[in-house]
């Protein structure tokens, strides 16, 4: 079982398509919409979360290309610069998702950067410009 993060942007011309619908509806797949945004224009991004075999996830993969998206998959959202870190925790308390926990040994913030949803709560709660968010 593999697990897969997709970056989905969207333009006036397909915003009306479901994405939803062509991953329940082709693939039986149970999509996780993690985060969607539409902007003025028509345009806009969706960050969908898919569970599955390999496989199945790239054809999926492949079908929403077809019908128009431009498909990303997200292996890495989150970079902490840690020049800059100084392990306040201002992140911890704010993430949705648990990406930031404290080590209980050494207090040091860590993190599970698979758990990020790229929402950016964390970016604009570090004083220090510590982290940054990549879509």
């Amino acid at each position: 079982m593999a697990e897969k993060k997709l970056k989905i942007l969207f333009e006036e011309f397909n915003v009306q398509d479901s994405v939803s619908y062509i991953v329940v509806s082709e693939f039986n797949l149970k999509p996780n919409v993690l985060k969607a945004e539409i902007h003025g224009d028509g345009s806009g991004i969706m960050i969908l979360g898919l569970n599955g075999e390999e496989e199945k996830l790239n054809k999926v993969i492949k079908r929403l290309e077809e019908a128009g998206f431009q498909v990303k998959e997200l292996v890495k959202r989150i970079d902490r610069d840690d020049d800059l870190c100084f392990h306040c925790g201002a992140c911890v308390s704010l993430c949705p998702c648990a990406v930031f926990s404290h080590d209980p040994e050494t207090w040091e913030v860590v993190m599970d950067t698979s758990r990020c949803i790229a929402c950016k709560a964390c970016v604009n709660a570090c004083a220090v410009h510590a982290l940054s968010v990549h879509l």
